[in-house]
């Protein structure tokens, strides 16, 4: 069994910064507001953080997967502005990282929030995704086949 320990610690962070571009912003969605941060964006590039504060400490068969997600959205950031992402592992557990996530821009505090990710095998992933496809797709010609005979 993998001591998450040994790799990471509390503490242990990444920042990353993003200049906002259009297909980053509401425009993309139906409401009245345009040319604003979307917060799925923003989500976006808490958990690329994230990511970055975990994944290149682990061992190569290893990577950390999102399990959830508690962030807000404090305030609007407009096209061109820059916004920088801080995300810090406050938490280590047998399986999983807790991390502390704080976002600005030029003019202060955009959000915050936690994400928790879980430290799995990639290749244990990748075999689950595979038979569940496998799974569909029998499911799936099985149906076919009943409409065929009716």
């Amino acid at each position: 069994m993998l001591n998450l320990n040994e790799f990471l610690s509390i503490g242990q962070n990444a920042i990353t910064r993003q200049v906002v571009q259009q297909e980053d912003c509401t425009d993309n969605y139906d409401n009245d507001f345009k040319s604003l941060l979307a917060t799925p964006r923003l989500l976006h590039w808490m958990i690329d953080a994230s990511i970055h504060a975990i994944d290149p400490y682990l061992p190569d068969e290893y990577a950390s997967i999102g399990l959830s997600v508690d962030f807000v959205h404090t305030a609007p950031t407009s096209l061109g502005m820059t916004v920088t992402v801080h995300a810090s592992i406050v938490t280590i557990t047998e399986h999983d990282v807790t991390l502390d996530i704080k976002a600005w821009d030029e003019q202060g505090i955009i959000g915050h929030g936690v994400h928790k990710r879980a430290i799995v095998m990639k290749k244990s992933v990748l075999d689950k995704a595979a038979e569940r496809a496998r799974l569909l797709m029998i499911k799936q010609a099985n149906e076919q086949i009943k409409d065929m005979s009716r």
